[in-house]
């Protein structure tokens, strides 16, 4: 069987700019990102308590005026991210404490990929890792068949030409073959215009044009509205451009459509999205219930049972989130509890979730 890794990372050392032109723009990104960042707690160095707080940014200014100055806000090693105030030390352990300048090399997660036995691994480009194309191409260029590149663009400026123009030379020329889209990048334009907005139309026009499948970020709220206010929004642009397949990056929250007894009671907007257009469920549980969870993550199981018996495996594909994933697992048994505990799956489906459907997205990868 190829298993293909829909989701993975590569990057240098974080406290490089990483692609952007500075190191202080590459910060920004990465301080928006603790501040929205859920599944690990902000601890208080002194004593080791988590904290509560909203430290990094003004709760009630989602846009990057709202950025809280004078922290000190740094990479501070082995997988943390840390800062000042009011003279104590916080951090937040983004990564696996094994990795000490934070950064993940082609080479380390290709011989990862061997130890486990994946084939393939999709490079998934947010902005915190940093303007990853070019990094991508030099590893596609050095592990043949081993990657496939995301591209990324400035989301709330996509509509802008020069974005526009950015994302077809990360296509034609970096090699990339898809795009990584994250609602959060709207941070930068102050979330004034939407993504479905109609000034976004020649946008999407030249994704659908470049046949790039597109890896959604949608978080649980936005300035927007509630999560189902912005699938209802997500729905209506499918409609207007169908030949846009789409990832749910990191799944679909089915904890929040729990109805308490482990059951998902799905919600009529998600069933109309996964019914009608060509979206796919990342299966990545790992990643976002490590922390409160043991392996095998039995009720994680458990819903990814119900989504293959209301959806099917075809809606499927299996992921990581390498080398994030290794603060709560190995690679080897972020797939493992699927691939060993996932009985419901025949070995055709199996076939399917671990590598065909992924595949299938990237036609001209597909061998």
């Amino acid at each position: 069987m190829r298993i293909v890794d829909c989701h993975g990372h590569i990057f240098p050392p974080l406290a490089e700019p990483c692609g952007f032109e500075s190191r202080a723009e590459h910060l920004l990104y990465m301080q928006w990102g603790m501040h929205t960042h859920t599944n690990q707690p902000v601890v208080r160095s002194r004593d080791g308590k988590t904290v509560a707080e909203k430290q990094l940014w003004n709760p009630s200014d989602p846009s990057e005026s709202g950025r809280a100055d004078g922290l000190d806000f740094r990479v501070d090693g082995n997988g943390r991210l840390a800062w000042n105030l009011d003279g104590e030390k916080y951090y937040v352990q983004y990564l696996s404490p094994n990795t000490r300048n934070l950064e993940s090399p082609a080479e380390t997660i290709v011989a990862q990929m061997d130890y486990v036995g994946i084939e393939k691994m999709v490079l998934q480009n947010d902005h915190i890792y940093g303007n990853s194309a070019e990094i991508f191409a030099s590893a596609i260029s050095l592990y043949p068949g081993r990657f496939i590149g995301l591209a990324q663009v400035e989301e709330g400026f996509a509509w802008r030409d020069s974005e526009i123009r950015r994302l077809e030379r990360q296509v034609a020329g970096n090699g990339m073959s898809g795009l990584y889209f994250t609602l959060n990048g709207f941070m930068r334009s102050g979330w004034k215009e939407s993504y479905a907005a109609p000034s976004y139309d020649d946008f999407w026009k030249t994704v659908e044009h470049l046949d790039l499948p597109v890896f959604w970020v949608h978080p649980g709220e936005t300035p927007w509205g509630s999560f189902l206010e912005e699938m209802g929004r997500f729905a209506a642009l499918l409609e207007r451009f169908p030949g846009i397949r789409s990832v749910m990056v990191h799944g679909w929250p089915t904890a929040q459509f729990d109805n308490g007894s482990g059951r998902i009671e799905w919600p009529g907007i998600v069933q109309r999205i996964q019914d009608e257009f060509s979206v796919f469920n990342e299966v990545l549980y790992p990643i976002s219930w490590g922390r409160r969870h043991e392996y095998p993550y039995s009720l994680a199981l458990s819903h990814v049972r119900q989504f293959y018996e209301r959806f099917g495996a075809h809606r499927m594909i299996w992921g990581s989130d390498m080398p994030n994933v290794e603060r709560y697992c190995t690679y080897r048994q972020s797939l493992d509890y699927v691939r060993n505990h996932g009985s419901f799956l025949s070995d055709s489906e199996s076939a399917a979730v671990f590598g065909g459907n992924c595949l299938s997205l990237f036609e001209r990868d597909a061998e």
